[in-house]
């Protein structure tokens, strides 16, 4: 970090988050705070609390190695192995995406849909699961309202379902709620259950725009959950030509300005866009 061995939790913030300044991180001060109350388990408020606190040797080696990561432009989700989505802890690492704040947008738009049905038994199928954020979201809001919810969520990465399977155990979700499945969602030529839902946040990203995505994002989360190596298409073409005789409402996550394309792929449908906080349209719906 620099000569003079700094001890105190104060100096160690300020020149931290200095360093983070001066090579263009956003929110450096933030991103210090975040390292930092991880490295010492504690809340960040704490931080506020213990300025003038000595770190020993081993929380100064961690913390150093922590910011090393971060330097290197590695998310701070990936460093810390958690964030929350939609209010529960969600642990993360390179096998899956991390879960962004839109993504929630799309959870709150099924809910509401599921609420106005006023069912009480809901079947959902989950396309490419990742950390399992939605389908866990989705069982226990659920499960709050006193609604039988059972979710099928197919992942094609091994690791990302080990991943699915510890957060739904962490989040006590009942066991038999949620059925992670490791299945290629290219080689199902026909969803046999019926479903009240289908529910998707696929890879829409265009090799174009991949190529052209921030170091933290490219150099580190799973290319394959992010783009689908063509136009960003690829896999709705797909879930049309799989819905298209469904009786389920379809819930999708979309890219930036891909809705004049989807109109096309996806015709004779009664289709309902919907925003994300920044004003883009991010979730494409399809009600039956």
């Amino acid at each position: 970090m620099q000569k003079t061995q700094l001890t105190r939790l104060i100096d160690i913030l300020k020149y931290s988050t200095d360093l983070l300044a001066s090579k263009g991180f956003h929110e450096s001060r933030l991103n210090v705070e975040l390292l930092m109350a991880d490295v010492l388990n504690c809340d960040r408020m704490k931080l506020y609390l213990d300025f003038e606190k000595p770190l020993n040797v081993e929380e100064r080696n961690k913390f150093k190695n922590a910011l090393i990561r971060r330097l290197n432009h590695e998310p701070l989700q990936y460093i810390t192995g958690k964030t929350n989505f939609f209010g529960y802890d969600i642990k993360v690492n390179k096998s899956v995406l991390i879960p962004r704040p839109e993504t929630e947008i799309l959870v709150e738009e099924i809910l509401k849909d599921i609420y106005l049905s006023a069912k009480k038994q809901i079947r959902i199928f989950e396309i490419g699961t990742g950390s399992g954020c939605i389908s866990i979201a989705l069982s226990k809001e659920t499960e709050k309202r006193g609604i039988e919810c059972k979710i099928d969520a197919i992942e094609i990465s091994k690791d990302a379902i080990e991943i699915a399977e510890i957060n739904a155990k962490n989040n006590n979700v009942p066991n038999g709620n949620i059925n992670f499945i490791h299945q290629d969602f290219f080689d199902i030529e026909k969803i046999e259950k019926e479903y009240n839902y289908i529910v998707a946040n696929p890879p829409y990203i265009s090799i174009s725009d991949f190529l052209q995505l921030d170091k933290d994002v490219k150099n580190f989360e799973p290319r394959f959950a992010l783009t689908d190596e063509n136009d960003g298409l690829t896999f709705y073409k797909k879930i049309q030509n799989l819905t298209k005789e469904s009786k389920s409402s379809v819930f999708l996550e979309i890219g930036y300005n891909q809705e004049k394309s989807l109109r096309e792929i996806f015709t004779n449908n009664n289709l309902v866009f919907k925003k994300d906080y920044s004003g883009i349209t991010r979730i494409m719906i399809i009600r039956k």
